[in-house]
């Protein structure tokens, strides 16, 4: 590994914790969205119609899957999907989707981090598959909150990044 990609896998790591876990298929409710600026529209979505349903609650997970990357892909181009875990059938979907997460292996690194460290956090993770051996499963990484930023003292996301692999 190169001196920078090594410095940059410690500065991110300091304070992440990643491991290897077998997860179970997840199914998921989600509103697409094209770029990061229209994420938070995707989300609005999403949790306006989950309340109707009566599925937001302190235990409600939430979800970004990336379906491009951002070294391949112009940024207000790339394919995202905001999701919510749903662990009960739903109706009147209107405009929201349903999907899953298959069940397998996955490279799980947690982290609390500010909204400008998503990048460095996602490029040292694959750093540390690559490193590690793993290879990633012809599937989309995603994304898991488990907080709300902007209730955070120091507007942090608590959050898991996952990588299929094989």
């Amino acid at each position: 590994m190169a001196v920078a990609e090594n410095n940059k896998l410690k500065n991110v790591n300091m304070n992440t914790k990643i491991e290897v876990k077998e997860l179970p298929k997840m199914n998921l409710a989600f509103v697409s969205s094209i770029g990061p600026q229209n994420l938070e529209i995707a989300y609005s979505k999403l949790v306006k119609w989950a309340t109707s349903q009566g599925l937001m609650n302190n235990q409600t997970k939430m979800l970004t899957i990336y379906h491009d990357s951002f070294k391949d892909t112009e940024a207000n181009k790339v394919r995202m999907s905001a999701s919510i875990l749903i662990n009960q059938p739903v109706a009147d979907l209107g405009e929201i989707g349903l999907t899953s997460i298959q069940k397998g292996k996955f490279i799980v690194g947690n982290y609390e981090i500010g909204l400008n460290d998503f990048e460095k956090s996602w490029t040292a993770l694959f750093l540390w598959m690559n490193e590690n051996g793993f290879k990633k499963r012809d599937e989309k990484p995603f994304e898991m909150y488990h907080n709300n930023f902007n209730e955070h003292p120091e507007r942090k996301s608590v959050v898991e990044f996952f990588i299929p692999i094989i």
